[in-house]
């Protein structure tokens, strides 16, 4: 009784990750996810077609978001509720690995699997489906046992919403199917003088034994095996014993001859059914077999099973990444995967050697907490793969297996490794604009030493990456508006020594040119004190006048919008104020401008350019012109590191910075999308930024 109830269990769980499994790969839940819309998602009527047509009776599927949140639920048109206090939903989402599990929730204590929904190597969800136990109490009735399956008393004040709405005492009694006599029986027994007994008991008539649900070690549940005695042949085993004692003397030398031709007939039909039977066992193991490969090989990642030393089975990942046709051929050139492994001089990459008398693997078991990588070489190539093992050991067994995942994180190294350059490079940019800026005038030198010195950034590296960044694209804009005001001055003290060479100066032109040379000399004064501002660290938020915080904004870059042939038009009431850090809402509204302006580099310059900012409702919009984003991009401009300009003009972290500096700072939020709008009865289309200030 208790072999089956396990071998029931076992099987529902795996039954349960395999439809999961396969149900995971419809693209329709990919695309849900992608545009946010669980409209076309229809699983109540898949719901319904396997209540009537297998052993499913209340299969719940869920489907949760990349937040955490739930996006869909079948049982219930409740969703967008955080499950982020669930730790299978976190681990399933940051590992991307899949999980089968028995667990109790705030309905139930029900079979649970969950697979990540994969799009572009990023975990964008998870899909969940949800079995009960009564398709397995209905089972064991077919075979004459009466079953109970219970949560463990701890779990009581945890299922807030019971399915079955039946406890027994402070047991929850998990399947439907349960007969309302046999709880009144072990009520009266004492449920716990049951659960306690560790073999069985027999009362009145019945054969009572317990089975215990334990997962991850802990114990989660029980289940309650019953059958009537009178359903157990021992009194026919008894009457043919007896029988057979009166009889055997008196017709020994009749059945002799007999019981020679049956039993040899018998042993050949044992032999056939036999045969039979161990034809249809291994056609099972086969198909099983075959069914674990299939699970396997829909895997993502490498997965090798091992005993540390010898691979006993993989998907085939290994032998794709590896070009070889079969297991076989690849054991005959490496006994162990780890042969295949680079040393790379690193204690968390393991490497085919003894590590204080355990195997590679078994080192990694013994230290859970580290997180081991591999590199492997291959076609002149360096991969690098996290390794996550875990053991087990099946039934009839004494030998360990080893379960070993390789995920390829070949392009996050790399990924890394690019950052470490590309912030070496910047830091001889800054270093490069820097002398350009002491060539222009050595008394700003020291002047942007000190404040350089008093603003030196202690955020992280992405931070001082966009602060170094839009210093460079400031420096361009200052060298720009510099650009005239010099050639002024240059070409007006060229005229005052000509002049005065041919003693044609008088005191008329003199305080004239004099006065045109102090004049762009202030405003080349003023270029440095906006710069200076801009770069001003705050200590605090304070208010601030929205339109007064954007005109300064465009001073320093009106020169750029000229050239660029670009309409700045502003419509925002000179009384609205905000509060926030200021320097910091004006570089991410600069980072925004520069990116509108840039845009229009690939837009016919016959065509009138446009950006248009204006304040409606709480909410700043500044639109442009400039025909708008692809939409197969526009869901990542946010990210870091992201550009479609080529290297040389961005390095795709300026709009990064915008949303972290509005949403994390400033606790604004930002959006994109494309938009049409009018001006002066003209249509124009292109992005729209959205700030609300909340």
């Amino acid at each position: 009784m208790k072999n089956d109830i396990a071998n029931l269990i076992s099987e529902k769980k795996n039954a349960t990750l395999a439809m999961a499994i396969s149900i995971s790969r419809n693209k329709n839940i990919i695309n849900s996810l992608l545009s946010n819309n669980n409209s076309n998602l229809k699983f109540e009527e898949f719901s319904k077609e396997l209540k009537e047509n297998t052993k499913f009776k209340n299969v719940w599927f869920q489907i949760i978001n990349k937040n955490g949140n739930s996006f869909y639920r079948s049982w219930t048109n409740k969703t967008d509720d955080s499950l982020v206090f669930r730790d299978n939903v976190n681990i399933v989402l940051k590992e991307k690995k899949n999980l089968a599990t028995i667990s109790i929730g705030k309905f139930d204590m029900t079979f649970k699997s969950m697979i990540p929904i994969i799009h572009n190597n990023e975990a964008i969800g998870v899909f969940e489906i949800i079995t009960h136990f009564n398709s397995i109490s209905k089972t064991l009735e077919k075979t004459k046992i009466d079953s109970i399956v219970l949560a463990d008393e701890k779990y009581k004040d945890k299922i807030i919403y019971p399915f079955t709405k039946m406890f027994l005492e402070d047991y929850y009694i998990a399947n439907l199917n349960a007969k309302p006599s046999l709880i009144d029986f072990i009520k009266k027994e004492g449920v716990k003088r049951i659960l306690n007994e560790e073999k069985f008991l027999i009362i009145e008539d019945k054969l009572i034994t317990t089975f215990k649900i334990n997962e991850y070690k802990n114990q989660i549940g029980y289940v309650i095996l019953v059958k009537n005695l009178n359903e157990i042949d021992l009194l026919d085993v008894k009457n043919f014993k007896r029988n057979s004692r009166l009889f055997v003397l008196l017709i020994i030398f009749f059945i002799g001859l007999l019981y020679t031709i049956i039993s040899y007939y018998i042993y050949l039909n044992s032999i056939k059914k036999l045969n039979i039977e161990l034809q249809n066992n291994f056609d099972e193991i086969k198909k099983q077999e075959e069914k674990n490969q299939i699970i396997l090989d829909s895997q993502k990642n490498i997965i090798v099973i091992t005993d540390g030393r010898i691979i006993k089975n993989s998907n085939k990942q290994l032998l794709d990444f590896f070009n070889f046709n079969s297991l076989d051929s690849f054991q005959n050139r490496y006994k162990c995967i780890c042969e295949t492994f680079i040393d790379m001089y690193d204690d968390t990459y393991i490497v085919d050697k003894d590590y204080g008398g355990k195997n590679w693997a078994e080192h990694i078991l013994a230290n859970p907490d580290i997180k081991f990588k591999a590199a492997i070489l291959k076609d002149s190539k360096l991969y690098h793969f996290t390794l996550n093992v875990n053991s087990t050991i099946f039934d009839n067994e004494t030998i360990p297996y080893i379960i070993v995942t390789l995920t390829d994180i070949t392009h996050e190294i790399e990924q890394q490794e690019k950052l470490m350059r590309l912030n070496d490079s910047l830091e001889d940019l800054v270093e490069l604009k820097t002398k350009e800026l002491l060539e222009l005038n050595e008394s700003l030198e020291k002047r942007v030493e000190e404040e350089t010195q008093k603003n030196k950034e202690k955020d992280r590296m992405l931070f001082q990456q966009s602060k170094m960044a839009a210093m460079g694209e400031m420096l361009s804009n200052i060298a720009h508006q510099w650009r005239q005001p010099l050639t002024s001055i240059s070409t007006a003290i060229s005229s005052l020594k000509l002049q005065k060479d041919l003693d044609l100066l008088d005191d008329k032109h003199f305080d004239s040119t004099c006065e045109m040379i102090l004049k762009n000399s202030e405003y080349l004064s003023q270029t440095i004190e906006d710069f200076k501002n801009f770069f001003k660290k705050e200590k605090s938020k304070t208010n601030f006048s929205l339109l007064k915080s954007i005109l300064e904004n465009f001073s320093l870059l009106k020169d750029k919008f000229k050239h660029s042939q670009i309409e700045l038009i502003v419509n925002i009431d000179k009384d609205i104020k905000i509060f926030g850090f200021k320097n910091e809402f004006q570089q991410a509204i600069l980072n925004i401008l520069n990116n509108s302006s840039d845009a229009f580099d690939s837009q016919d310059s016959n065509k009138r350019r446009v950006v248009l900012i204006e304040y409606i409702d709480n909410i700043l919009y500044i639109k442009d012109s400039a025909g708008g984003i692809p939409e197969d991009i526009i869901c990542r401009i946010f990210e870091p590191y992201f550009t479609t300009k080529h290297q040389s003009q961005g390095t795709g972290i300026g709009l990064y910075m915008t949303r972290e500096i509005l949403t994390k700072h400033m606790n604004y939020i930002l959006e994109v999308n494309n938009c049409s709008f009018s001006l002066e009865n003209e249509k124009f289309y292109g992005a729209c930024f959205k700030i609300n200030f909340i």
